[in-house]
């Protein structure tokens, strides 16, 4: 069933405050990245004053939330063209574009990538041919990582999807079996993946963020602190 959507405009201290109405039971707050716009979505029978009493509440938080945001750096929007510094794997690396009548690739060498692209391509279709690449980048490292962690863990996947995800590095399905890992993690140092890879196979043995579930980390992956610090760093 679609759930019907409603949209208005608070305001908590001045701070505009989207609120979504939905077909939900509970109130879910969020400040979205660095521009710090702030959105609710609420249960449709919620009235404004209980939501704004609720929000009122959390107007420390809010701030708190809003000051950070504002603090952290604007992410570059990328064109795709020559000199361009892209992540692989923790390292900047020099994007060099090369156009050519047939085929694209993407190639590494040190610190430079060489992008193949056909001469009409614009920069979606050459952010597509990197991602592409990328893909098999990381695709290639889970495979490898899955063969050291699974018989070392005894937790055994069905297998492995990679994709885009805004809010997660990693998700299991538990029914499944299946693990899914985000497409950003092949920015971030190798150690990340690893983390976010055996993360995902602890979920085979519990499936909730317990007091089992960190007993399982601090076993498998001792400093899988560290590692999930340096994963949520921005890159």
């Amino acid at each position: 069933m679609n759930k019907s959507v409603s949209q208005t405009t608070l305001f908590v201290n001045d701070i505009p405050v989207t609120v979504k109405r939905k077909r939900i039971k509970n109130l879910y707050l969020r400040v979205r990245g660095s521009s710090g716009e702030v959105e609710v979505s609420a249960p449709s029978r919620c009235s404004l004053d209980e939501l704004e009493r609720w929000l009122f509440d959390r107007q420390d938080w809010l701030i708190k939330q809003r000051e950070r945001a504002a603090l952290q750096p604007v992410l570059p929007e990328y064109k795709f063209v020559s000199g361009e510094q892209h992540k692989c794997w923790g390292e900047n690396c020099t994007l060099n574009v090369v156009v050519k009548k047939r085929g694209t690739s993407v190639e590494r060498f040190h610190n430079q990538l060489t992008l193949t692209s056909l001469p009409h391509y614009n920069d979606i279709q050459r952010k597509q041919v990197l991602n592409r690449w990328y893909r098999q980048q990381i695709s290639q490292e889970v495979e490898t990582l899955l063969e050291v962690w699974q018989p070392r863990m005894g937790a055994y996947s069905s297998g492995f999807g990679i994709k885009a995800m805004k809010t997660r590095w990693g998700s299991c399905n538990i029914r499944s079996k299946k693990i899914w890992l985000n497409l950003e993690l092949v920015k971030k140092p190798p150690q990340c993946l690893e983390y976010v890879v055996v993360h995902e196979l602890v979920h085979l043995f519990e499936r909730y963020h317990n007091a089992r579930f960190y007993a399982l980390m601090d076993r498998f992956l001792p400093d899988w602190r560290e590692r999930k610090k340096l994963t949520n760093q921005l890159i």
